[in-house]
């Protein structure tokens, strides 16, 4: 019987475990549809991973890291001299600042000064 070893996972993630499940531990799994249905076909949102109940033990140390390493958030680095003291920027921008990067957070560079989104 098949049990879900990962669940809401994006197509991207599920197939990326799904590789390492195979090459790192010879797993046969089968990554499936999976959450609530999207138009205009009905598929699901998400995906899940199932693998053979005597595989699990197998899987599992696997399946932890990725996701621990999923959902650690990077550390945010300056692209321009590549240091990590970077803050987010706390005084309020101008209004073309604001529409230019809306939808991402605004940094700046404690060493060069640099300012850049996140």
């Amino acid at each position: 019987m098949l049990v879900a070893v990962a669940e809401y996972l994006t197509y991207t993630e599920a197939v990326g475990l799904y590789r390492r499940l195979h090459d790192e531990a010879a797993v046969v799994s089968l990554v499936k549809n999976y959450g609530p249905a999207t138009l205009p076909f009905g598929d699901g949102l998400y995906y899940r991973l199932l693998v053979e109940e005597e595989d699990v033990a197998t899987a599992r140390p696997i399946v932890q890291e990725f996701e621990q390493q999923r959902t650690e958030r990077a550390a945010v680095r300056c692209p321009h001299c590549g240091s990590y003291h970077v803050w987010p920027e706390q005084t309020r921008q101008p209004w073309y600042k604001r529409l230019f990067y809306a939808g991402t957070e605004l940094f700046r560079c404690q060493h060069c000064g640099q300012e850049f989104s996140a």
